[in-house]
């Protein structure tokens, strides 16, 4: 026979409620009560009616918090995203969007701040990787505000889960390619954000993968320092204009981050469409320069997915009670090239 929360309660000898917050994980309840109550929902396996929570859900609006970073992946991102909540038509929903400046580590935790004065319900962040951030999400976790990263994580900090893609992989598969191309020789950039970490994947960094799959299978190419770039177009443009015309002999350009379009209109202008470009995502001015020949490969990650996958996941917890099944959710590696457009 299933047993039920009021039965629970006159186990344990407390109320209700103390066994709800139990179950949730909120504050208020001793050790040693928290304790016994949980040896009597482990005893009897008792799960939450993921049904009965929902129809509670229904009777109240919901507030879920969105902050991303001004760089390319947000229209697609935000796209996933409201897509997602029309799955969700019968229960009151409000997204809010706040879109900060790159590497906005103050105005990122003031934010996050925010949606916890606010009492929201939960939180989808593109998280700057800051010490900051962790501070701030620590107010998230004391409110019970269901937090999942999106498309970069956060190193050291209580999350539901991370969506988005291996960077460390992609990096590691942006190298084999490059290798190949290059048969193993020639001189090779990269072209990234900042050098700070601010970008975090969980187990590395795309440029991280690329260079670690060069060393090993690749010894004789020459592979410059990195350039950053801040995701800024006027720095992006600067800095890549000053790579080409210093290096004559660059045989191939690895960017890991945005301005693609920034870069190919370069290579276009100063003449240097034979270097070897290989870079991310599925833009419109991405597509325009693979079919034009001066990208030759873009690794699409899949962010409407990212972002499509980032709020179900979230719902399904605060609305169902359904905790997910692993901390890394990872998109597919996409190898976009001009024959498969």
């Amino acid at each position: 026979m299933r047993i039920t929360i009021k039965e629970i309660a006159k186990m344990a000898g407390v109320h209700r409620s103390t066994v709800d917050k139990v179950l949730h994980n909120r504050e208020g309840v001793s050790p040693a009560v928290r304790e016994k109550i949980q040896q009597i929902i482990d005893k009897y396996d008792y799960k939450i009616n993921p049904i009965g929570k929902a129809l509670k859900m229904q009777d109240k609006t919901l507030h879920i918090g969105v902050i991303l970073l001004k760089v390319d992946a947000v229209p697609l991102l935000k796209e996933g995203i409201e897509r997602e909540l029309k799955k969700y038509f019968s229960f009151q929903i409000e997204l809010e969007f706040v879109v900060l400046s790159y590497r906005a580590v103050t105005e990122q935790s003031d934010a996050i701040r925010d949606f916890v004065k606010r009492k929201f319900d939960g939180l989808i962040m593109k998280a700057v990787n800051d010490s900051k951030i962790r501070k701030a999400l620590e107010l998230c976790q004391e409110e019970n505000i269901q937090v999942v990263t999106l498309n970069t994580d956060i190193h050291g900090c209580s999350r539901l889960c991370y969506v988005g893609q291996d960077g460390f992989k992609a990096g590691k598969t942006a190298g084999r390619l490059m290798g190949e191309f290059l048969q193993g020789k020639g001189k090779v950039a990269v072209i990234t954000s900042d050098e700070k970490g601010h970008q975090y994947f969980p187990f590395g960094t795309r440029e991280d993968g690329f260079r670690d799959l060069l060393r090993k299978d690749y010894s004789g190419m020459d592979v410059l320092p990195s350039i950053y770039t801040e995701e800024n177009p006027e720095l992006m443009e600067q800095v890549v204009g000053d790579l080409l015309l210093a290096h004559q002999d660059l045989q191939g350009i690895y960017l890991t981050c945005g301005g693609a379009g920034k870069v190919a209109g370069l290579m276009k202008k100063l003449n240097r469409q034979a270097i070897r470009f290989i870079c991310f995502e599925n833009y419109p001015e991405i597509l325009e320069a693979v079919e034009a020949g001066i990208i030759n490969i873009t690794l699409d990650s899949g962010l409407m997915k990212q972002g499509s996958k980032a709020l179900q996941i979230l719902l399904d917890k605060i609305i169902y009670g359904r905790t997910p099944d692993q901390e890394f959710y990872y998109t597919d590696i996409h190898i976009l090239l001009k024959e498969n457009l």
